[in-house]
């Protein structure tokens, strides 16, 4: 599981270790619309974002 928060009034984008890249992964919380999906190297937090994902 991967839990990220972003506590700022804008967008702000975190890069990803190596080890994540590629792996899918199931949206457990989400403020914000979130799909599963797969990830790159980066993922991009909206403004006041907290996302919980299970990787797969």
């Amino acid at each position: 599981m991967l839990v990220f928060t972003n506590f700022y009034g804008r967008e702000h984008t975190v890069k990803l270790s190596e080890k994540y890249q590629g792996k899918e992964y199931q949206v457990l919380l989400s403020n914000y619309d979130a799909e599963n999906g797969k990830l790159t190297d980066e993922i991009t937090l909206a403004p006041c974002e907290a996302l919980a994902i299970k990787i797969k």
